[in-house]
């Protein structure tokens, strides 16, 4: 899925040259292999979002575009990181570099008799070294633990865990703690029966979904019609994935169109593929936005997934 991982952008713009430097900017990028979210003010453009070891290549390959004035490139901070063990089912969801840092996170995470879900874009930073979010997987396994969830943020890991008894809790904090290395440790361990579905950070989830969505080009559609623009399949069975480890999750497609039929035909459409790949389709629910003035916002038309 290379193409996932071309140069995402927002557009703002004004008029025509702000259209032309922003699509020229974006191509730019792409063929570089940066990313960053570009935004255009007359001829000054703005990249946002870039990895901070890219930032006087990002600075260079956008002043070289005919008809830029200015570039301003911000580098992007440190992104929440979320790490899930559910049974056989390892989740790590968030933002990486490069293809360079994403392939050490995933060889960093791999565990024999687990299957890894990544749901990872391109142009973030990771909270940790990948060395240490291996670390705090071999933890959570280390303790035998087959429900537990840590976000990492801020210097701070908060690990959620159903464990079955308080000396499990304890094998818990102190191997997550070790792992960490000096990061801010929250505790939401919860003594309770194991429990076959387990519970999951929704928030978290719910954040983890939208950008993977929102910084590969959306679930979108091509104006007036129900053929995919860009890689809408594909987005659409990784969140198929990412939500089997939340089966309690409640999941509403908000469906944009130009009328009601069209929208609601889109969310059909994703809903069908969610349900292929194993989400229950009593847990997803159907809302429409119909826009009668035209999609020529692509906000009009795609379907936004949203996680409760």
């Amino acid at each position: 899925m290379p193409a996932l991982l071309a140069a995402t952008g927002v557009v703002v713009y004004g008029g025509g040259i702000e259209r032309t430097l922003h699509a020229d900017v974006r191509t730019a990028l792409g063929k570089a292999g940066y990313h960053g979210v570009v935004a255009v003010d007359g001829r000054t453009v703005v990249v946002s979002e870039v990895a901070p070891r890219s930032v006087d290549a990002v600075r260079a390959v956008v002043s070289d575009v005919s008809g830029v004035g200015a570039a301003d490139v911000r580098a992007a901070e440190p992104e929440q990181l979320l790490v899930a063990v559910r049974g056989g089912e390892i989740l790590v969801s968030g933002a990486v570099a490069d293809d360079a840092e994403r392939r050490a996170l995933m060889e960093a995470v791999q565990s024999d008799g687990h299957r890894v879900t990544a749901a990872l874009r391109q142009g973030g930073l990771l909270p940790i070294p990948p060395v240490v979010i291996g670390r705090v997987v071999d933890a959570a396994l280390s303790a035998k633990v087959t429900d537990v969830t840590a976000t990492v943020h801020n210097g701070q890991v908060v690990v959620a865990a159903r464990v079955p008894d308080e000396a499990r809790a304890t094998a818990v904090r102190d191997a997550v703690k070790e792992a960490a290395n000096g990061l801010q440790l929250t505790d939401r361990i919860e003594v309770a029966p194991s429990t076959t579905t387990g519970d999951l950070n929704v928030e978290a989830l719910h954040d983890s979904i939208s950008r993977l969505v929102n910084g590969n080009g959306a679930i979108r559609f091509v104006q007036g019609t129900t053929a995919y623009e860009g890689h809408g399949p594909v987005l659409i069975q990784r969140v198929g994935r990412m939500l089997l480890v939340a089966p309690r999750a409640s999941i509403t497609l908000v469906a944009h169109g130009t009328d009601q039929a069209m929208a609601v035909k889109r969310g059909e459409m994703v809903r069908d593929v969610l349900v292929g790949q194993g989400v229950s389709p009593a847990l997803i629910a159907i809302e429409t936005r119909p826009a009668p003035g035209g999609e020529y916002d692509p906000a009009t038309r795609q379907v936004d997934v949203v996680v409760r």
